[in-house]
């Protein structure tokens, strides 16, 4: 089990020494998280809709206390809500964006079937012979781009 220790008056220079693994408590629901000698980073921790959550603020190196506690408020703030707000899961919400991020990537970014064979066509066409050269296309448009185009359970 990881070593805990309750730190509230702790400095930045007390921390940076810390070498252990562990979760360390700092104040209400910051933690500086301790992996290894070199690996020390600040994350916020919550509950939200009975589920625990770990939101990760940065590294020890790159935020002090200071500023890791006033971003744990803010996080705080955003899960919480407010009167004209209600709470946001703020993990759910960044897993959610990284996801939609991913998919508009893919759509952007992975040609068609149709592309890739156009391409193999254009790279092989001088080593083909003028057969070849026939073949490939309209093979290609008879039997293959139509199936791509079927849904497939009318396969079944």
């Amino acid at each position: 089990m990881l070593e805990e220790q309750w730190l509230e008056g702790s400095n930045h220079s007390t921390l940076i020494a810390k070498q252990s693994p562990a979760n360390t408590p700092t104040a209400t629901g910051l933690y500086l998280i301790v992996t290894g000698p070199n690996s020390k980073s600040w994350s916020y921790r919550y509950w939200k809709d009975g589920k625990e959550r770990w939101h990760g603020i940065g590294s020890l190196n790159d935020v002090s206390l200071k500023d890791a506690r006033l971003a744990r408020d803010a996080a705080r703030l955003r899960v919480k809500g407010d009167r004209s707000t209600a709470g946001v899961d703020i993990v759910q919400e960044k897993r959610k964006a990284r996801e939609e991020a991913k998919a508009v990537e893919a759509r952007v970014v992975l040609p068609t079937f149709e592309e890739c064979a156009e391409a193999y066509i254009r790279t092989n066409w001088s080593a083909w012979s003028e057969k070849h050269r026939n073949q490939w296309p309209s093979s290609l448009k008879r039997y293959v781009y139509p199936l791509l185009q079927t849904r497939a359970d009318n396969f079944m």
